[in-house]
């Protein structure tokens, strides 16, 4: 039994114990996630479950990844091109999605190593609308404008100051490239060479020469005060992540292909006849990143949609700018260097794209070009 003073003293520590759960502000209990607390000596009303935000690593795609043909028109589109024989990649989107993404025949006969979705390949002619994206970049900074006489940027070109930016794009300025060199220069020289050979010989009329685009890049390093390389880095590279090789770094490539001409010989390995087609043929890709860059550029990731719309506006009658054929509900590429014949055929969204890149130089008999012709339109016919 306690004494009095005793069951004072005891009544006096808990109640001390009461003022001090009676100050607690939150007393948190965790058992199986659910949250309950005290307050002021009470338990309170259980707390809504914290939900825990489960971040799942972004899986980075590979863009050069083979597909195999799944659907009945992937696996007839397969055995279409198996049947001819040809060396290339293929790559089939339909609908926005990649159906088919394959190597056919050999990237180099010699060593007998098979194409594959990694096989890198000139895209020729094809570099022409990456200059028009660089050109049409500067525009957006406030650079350039279309209507710009040429003379406001290289006055010694010959009638300068009656040619416009826009016509260089679309290649109705009139110039022609009369001469080449395969000596051994830097950027800065073989520009300043290729420059000082444009003639003007055809003003008035559509008139497909590089020498337009050789003098788009002139007008680059006038507004930049950069080089060529410099731009197409940061930006393709940099800014949108989509690869290529120029040719010093594609002849060590493992996925190197071997080039040829129409009677199947191989060419010989020469860096600098890619090296002087600055701006318009001297870069390597897979079909997997030409993919990305086309798609990127149709979906307005690259430049605005109304620059673009500016990028490929047509002279009367014409059908060419920036890099592109218009065929009315569709656009079409096509390029020829050394044996390096690439094709595309794409949808105005990009959604529906075929694209062959070959080893194999096949422009006196169209096979490669009536080959992605046929394709797209089975692209279109076939559900």
């Amino acid at each position: 039994m306690f004494s009095p003073e005793q069951l004072t003293a005891v009544e006096g520590k808990i109640m001390g114990i009461g003022k001090i759960l009676g100050a607690t502000i939150l007393t948190i209990l965790v058992t199986g996630g659910t949250f309950t607390y005290l307050s002021h000596g009470e338990i309170g009303h259980e707390a809504a479950p914290k939900v825990r935000k489960i971040h799942k690593p972004v899986v980075k795609q590979n863009i050069n990844a083979p597909v195999q043909p799944q659907s009945v028109l992937a696996k007839a589109i397969d055995q279409q091109v198996k049947a001819t024989g040809r060396s290339g990649t293929l790559l089939v989107a339909k609908a926005g999605k990649i159906i088919l993404n394959q190597g056919y025949g050999l990237a180099n006969k010699q060593t007998n190593q098979p194409a594959t979705t990694q096989s890198l390949y000139g895209i020729a002619s094809l570099q022409k609308n990456l200059t028009a994206l660089l050109v049409m970049q500067q525009v957006a900074a406030g650079k350039i404008k279309l209507t710009d006489k040429v003379s406001q940027y290289l006055p010694q070109l010959p009638a300068a100051n009656t040619v416009t930016v826009q016509q260089l794009l679309n290649m109705t300025a009139g110039y022609n490239q009369i001469g080449k060199t395969e000596a051994t220069l830097d950027e800065a020289g073989y520009e300043k060479y290729a420059l000082s050979q444009l003639v003007m010989d055809q003003r008035g009329a559509w008139y497909y020469s590089a020498g337009n685009y050789v003098a788009l890049v002139g007008i680059l390093r006038q507004v930049t005060g950069r080089s060529y390389a410099d731009l197409l880095k940061e930006t393709f590279k940099g800014q949108h992540h989509i690869d290529y090789t120029d040719y010093n770094d594609f002849i060590d490539s493992p996925y190197k292909t071997a080039n040829y001409g129409a009677d199947g010989t191989a060419y010989f390995d020469n860096p600098n006849i890619f090296n002087r087609e600055i701006g318009t043929g001297s870069i390597e890709m897979t079909t997997g990143n030409l993919y990305k860059l086309l798609r990127d550029e149709l979906s307005n990731k690259i430049i605005s949609k109304l620059q673009f719309n500016a990028m490929m506006r047509l002279a009367p009658n014409e059908t060419y700018a920036s890099g592109m054929y218009d065929d009315g509900n569709a656009y079409r590429m096509h390029g020829i260097i050394l044996g390096f014949e690439p094709s595309v055929k794409m949808s105005k969204d990009g959604k529906n794209m075929v694209i062959w890149l070959s080893n194999e130089d096949t422009t006196k008999v169209h096979t490669n070009v009536d080959l992605v012709n046929h394709l797209y339109d089975s692209l279109l016919t076939v559900e």
